[in-house]
């Protein structure tokens, strides 16, 4: 079963991200503001491992080279691929950012190389590619990347699968030794929470919390969903590495896809079922590849 517990781990971390889209939808339409719903979110994340981290005793440690581990991983894992999507929504399509965004795990893969975080071999790589294919099957045909689109909007838009890569390659280097997923964890959410609460004092918009409704229950599921996914995420890295991390973007695609059909009655076309064979491929090439099993820097929950 602990060589199964990887592979679920990855399952339930890309269903859980796909779950997100549909639920910031409904906050969306709930007419809270983006920077209210990324507050309230990331601040409900930072008090819930908070309170983790108290009940487990083993807070999260704030030596100068924790703080710039966290520092690093809040910036590059939430706060500036979020800007930059944010930037950029407004000036293409929206499946041809998602098409973007998608390729993380080819960046993930070449910073790997670069900063031999992982190791790579032909198992892996046509993992990855049969992965890119996956979400190529489910996206294209809507991408519209005829669509006339500014270069500079575009490169904006290709920093966010850069800067998710980085983050999944920095955690796996950089990891503080002695330190546990949950109090790593705990640790990027606080900074995260600190400078998004920061920000919101120039940008809050009091309506976002005056009254309560199905966004706010949106954003409560999210941040809930958030607080097991950061924990699985680092717990991932820990144990397998970036390269197989990143692969839950793959699964995201697809189970966002099913999350829409079941919230919001929508009917997939017939390549997303070729995109979830070649998806369970992918997959499959990418768990019998031989993986870094033991980290020195992790320690054992």
């Amino acid at each position: 079963m602990s060589g199964l517990r990887p592979l679920l781990l990855l399952i339930f971390l890309g269903s859980s991200w796909g779950l997100y889209f549909s639920l910031l939808k409904i906050a969306v339409l709930s007419g809270i503001s983006y920077v209210g719903i990324l507050t309230l979110t990331t601040v409900g994340v930072g008090i819930g491992m908070t309170a983790i981290a108290l009940l487990r005793g083993r807070k999260p440690e704030f030596k100068l080279r924790h703080i710039i581990f966290y520092l690093v991983c809040a910036l590059s894992g939430y706060l500036l691929p979020m800007i930059a999507e944010l930037l950029v929504i407004a000036h293409m399509p929206a499946g041809l950012l998602t098409l973007i965004v998608s390729i993380s795990p080819l960046a993930t893969l070449l910073i790997a190389w670069l900063m031999k975080t992982d190791i790579i071999n032909l198992p892996r790589v046509a993992g990855i590619v049969l992965g890119a294919f996956a979400i190529f099957a489910i996206l294209l045909p809507d991408a519209h990347i005829s669509a006339e689109v500014a270069w500079h909007w575009l490169l904006i838009a290709l920093f966010v699968p850069v800067s998710y890569s980085i983050h999944h390659n920095f955690a796996a280097r950089c990891w503080p030794a002695g330190s546990d997923s949950y109090q790593v964890a705990c640790g990027e959410a606080i900074f995260a929470s600190l400078i998004l609460i920061m920000f919101s004092l120039f940008n809050w918009q009091w309506r976002d919390v005056q009254s309560w409704n199905q966004g706010h229950n949106a954003i409560f599921f999210m941040a809930a969903i958030s607080l097991v996914d950061i924990y699985i995420y680092f717990e991932l890295i820990r144990l397998k590495g970036p390269i197989y991390t990143s692969h839950a973007n793959y699964f995201m695609v697809i189970s966002g896809v099913l999350w829409g059909m079941v919230m919001f009655a929508e009917r997939p076309s017939p390549l997303m079922w070729i995109s979830a064979l070649l998806l369970v491929a992918s997959l499959y090439l990418i768990g019998k590849s031989k993986l870094k099993e033991d980290k020195p820097h992790a320690q054992e929950n």
